[in-house]
């Protein structure tokens, strides 16, 4: 900032100083001016340097108050622990007839003695009961084979061979009969590959017509096995 001050001050004693000169020797003649060459004159000028002006010193800031300290919670008072209840007494145990208890003891062990010889005997009933089925479901199918056989035998008598019968050829038939034994329907289920062979095992079942022997079998077996069966003609003559 001072050294904007420093031009103006130099050219202020600059023109003090000529003018000052002017007065004391006036102007000189254009003759003079030719001849004599003045000698300049010099002037002596201080440079003064003008200090910047110090910043005042801030205010210090005013102490604050210290707060005041906030007041301590007053402590809570302890809940009271609630007082122990009493342990209820037990109960008196009534007192134990031990001729009851015996007499409890000995009805229950004869129901189970009892309860077990039932079992026994049930176990022994089924083993008899399915002994005899399978006795029984034996016989049925001895008897079953030993009718079959004698379909077979009457079939293969009632049979009348067609040339084209080779050794090996099987046709399978379905035959219904009813309980007398008479023949209700034959037909070809499964073909030999040679339907004059598949005629002729026909023809033959229905040249017996019936098999009055199955008149001799109980009707469970007559249900379970001639009722409605499949019968494989297979002649054991056949040639090559």
């Amino acid at each position: 900032m001072w050294r904007s001050f420093v031009k103006p001050l130099l050219l202020t004693l600059l023109m003090h100083g000529l003018g000052i000169a002017l007065l004391i020797y006036g102007l000189p003649d254009a003759q003079d001016k030719l001849l004599v060459r003045p000698m300049p004159k010099f002037v002596n000028a201080e440079l003064v340097v003008l200090e910047k002006p110090k910043p005042k010193p801030a205010p210090k800031p005013k102490p604050q108050p210290k707060p005041e300290p906030a007041p301590k919670p007053e402590p809570k008072p302890e809940p009271k622990k609630p007082e122990p209840k009493p342990e209820p007494k037990p109960a008196p145990k009534p007192k134990v007839d031990e001729a009851k208890q015996k007499a409890e003891r000995e009805r229950a062990e004869r129901e189970r003695q009892e309860a077990l010889k039932a079992q026994q005997r049930r176990e022994l009933e089924s083993a008899l009961s399915e002994d005899e089925e399978l006795f029984q479901e034996q016989e049925d199918v001895q008897a079953a084979t030993t009718y079959s056989q004698k379909i077979r035998r009457a079939v293969s008598l009632a049979w009348s061979r067609p040339p084209s019968a080779r050794n090996g050829m099987v046709v399978k038939l379905r035959i219904r009969l009813i309980p007398t034994g008479e023949l209700v329907d034959v037909q070809v289920i499964d073909s030999s590959g040679d339907s004059a062979f598949d005629r002729s095992a026909v023809r033959a079942v229905q040249k017996v017509g019936g098999f009055p022997e199955l008149k001799e079998l109980e009707y469970r077996v007559f249900k379970e096995y001639f009722e409605s069966f499949v019968f494989e003609f297979r002649p054991e003559d056949l040639r090559r």
